[in-house]
């Protein structure tokens, strides 16, 4: 079974290659090669690539990284997640479901090249971010709760987030670990996640995304970053339930964190095409007709 499922993975691994924009002649960096210092700055994330390079025929799990690093180091760094997704500004590592588990797969070279270092924010708009003292997810601040805070970005950078001042919001540790790791466990959707935000109409952002997930739940948090990629959505939880004029199936769940509050998740479980023209203004004539029906 062991030998069946490596013969899987293998065969995953090279269909995979196959669909790289990339040239196939251009084979990844050895873990010792000079260039990957230019590129992988970070000690820790050249010893991820070194892993998995040396994985790229059984891909490993965040657990198995974690493991090597703690044998590597001592301790498997706060912030592993985070550099495996650093590793994206110059290769393709997506997270694919396989064999029971979210495994890393070092799949080549990042199509359209190595990315400019988009980690530099300067300190002055660092200096703006943190300003409020405040979490924007827990609300907690430095002076009373002694927390950390640190400037996250709200669509993430390998979701297509810039470091443009209205992407960005200050979290304390604690809460930037809690959605990174959530946020981790969605990358096999990442592409479509890319796609919604690019859409102008905030109800086709949101629409694209919960099509996306083909019917899984989707936090509302996440929701309504998406639907305010390009302008700001007030209303967010409006804009989705307006999707249900257009014939849309639309279900919500709440649930209580481990903190006791409360989010509510959303799923579409039937979706209708996209009209022709203005969606909002679509909308609007439905909504119309009905009244006077």
């Amino acid at each position: 079974m062991a030998k069946s499922s490596d013969r899987r993975r293998r065969a995953r691994s090279k269909s995979c290659a196959g669909d790289q924009a990339q040239p196939a002649s251009r084979p990844l960096p050895h873990p010792s090669d000079p260039i990957l210092q230019t590129l992988v700055r970070d000690t820790t994330t050249r010893l991820i690539y070194g892993f998995l390079f040396k994985r790229r025929q059984n891909p490993p799990t965040m657990v198995e990284i974690r493991a090597f690093l703690a044998r590597k180091l001592g301790e498997a760094p706060a912030q592993t997640d985070r550099r495996v997704r650093d590793l994206r500004d110059a290769f393709e590592v997506p997270s694919e479901y396989l064999d029971g588990g979210y495994r890393y797969v070092l799949r080549g070279w990042r199509a359209g090249g190595p990315l400019e270092d988009r980690s530099g924010i300067s300190g002055r708009l660092r200096a703006e971010v943190l300003s409020p003292q405040r979490c924007a997810q827990c609300g907690r601040t430095p002076l009373d709760h002694g927390v950390v805070l640190v400037v996250d970005h709200m669509i993430p950078r390998e979701w297509g987030g810039s470091n443009e001042r209205e992407n960005l919001q200050p979290l304390c540790e604690e809460c930037n670990h809690g959605k990174r790791d959530l946020y981790s466990s969605y990358d096999a959707a990442a592409s479509q996640i890319r796609q919604a935000i690019t859409y102008d109409e905030p109800h086709r952002r949101i629409g694209e995304l919960l099509k996306a997930f083909r019917g899984d739940w989707v936090p509302g948090g996440m929701l309504g970053v998406v639907a305010s990629a390009i302008q700001y959505q007030e209303d967010w939880q409006k804009r989705t339930r307006e999707l249900r004029t257009l014939g849309w199936v639309i279900e919500t769940q709440k649930r209580r964190d481990v903190a006791g509050r409360i989010h509510t998740y959303y799923r579409a479980s039937h979706w209708e095409p996209w009209p022709r023209g203005d969606i909002r203004a679509e909308i609007r004539r439905r909504e119309r007709s009905a009244r006077s029906a």
